[in-house]
């Protein structure tokens, strides 16, 4: 399998959240890129945009295995039929339609943060959704990574505030099933994702931590990441 990896992290986190992972693949001989979108716009761009902004940040090579973090699944569903692309791995994210219209969140979660937005039409940054819901942060990960203040506040400080609005752009994805297709599931609050990746043939992982592992548990995310890409180059 090739291992020229893109890791394209989810637009509520930068792409930093990816970084200890990368730094596990690197180990393990894989050539990586994390392109950072937040870092070269002052505002975050449009949902519809966000492909055109990775694609300018992403060095030429060989054909890339794109992996894609939460939110930015349907993005690297995008970027499959856009660059050269040998495979697909999707890490605890939502799984995205074949082709068509998809959305930066499922309709459930749309209308849960419908009610955390401000008078200003802003929402509070991601890690501040879950308080008050201790169970969720558990599965998330926040909890964990809270036990460094430091870490913490480095990782909430670089979050984007994004308005209520910009979660109802969409993009229309080309088919794309047709590239082989992996996924890693982190977290309990993807059981739904990881049987429809059964469901489509797909194979996949379960590293049985939270949702921040390719973060908190990097070593286990290269490890699956390189697992999940060898069992796709023999199938």
């Amino acid at each position: 399998m090739n291992s020229d990896a893109i890791l394209i992290a989810g637009p509520l986190v930068r792409a930093a959240s990816w970084e200890p992972t990368a730094e596990k693949l690197r180990d393990l001989g894989w050539r990586v890129q994390v392109p950072d979108v937040l870092a070269h716009h002052s505002s975050p761009p449009a949902w519809s945009a966000w492909s055109h902004s990775l694609i300018s940040l992403i060095a030429p090579a060989g054909n890339y295995v794109l992996i894609g973090h939460s939110s930015a699944s349907a993005l690297t569903a995008d970027l499959a039929t856009k660059l050269p692309t040998k495979a697909v791995v999707i890490v605890d994210g939502d799984v995205p339609p074949t082709e068509g219209t998809a959305y930066p969140v499922r309709p459930e979660l749309r209308d849960f943060i419908q009610n955390l937005a401000g008078e200003d039409g802003y929402l509070p940054v991601w890690s501040q959704w879950f308080d008050g819901d201790a169970k969720r942060a558990s599965k998330v990960g926040i909890d964990v990574l809270k036990k460094d203040s430091e870490a913490f506040a480095q990782f909430e400080g670089a979050l984007p505030k994004m308005p209520i609005d910009w979660f109802d752009e969409s993009v229309e994805l080309t088919r794309w099933d047709h590239i082989p297709a992996g996924y890693i599931q982190n977290s309990p609050l993807h059981n739904h994702s990881a049987a429809e990746a059964r469901r489509r043939g797909w194979p996949v992982i379960n590293t049985e931590g939270t949702h921040l592992d390719p973060t908190l548990r990097p070593a286990e995310t290269a490890n699956a990441i390189a697992a999940i890409t060898r069992t796709l180059d023999a199938m």
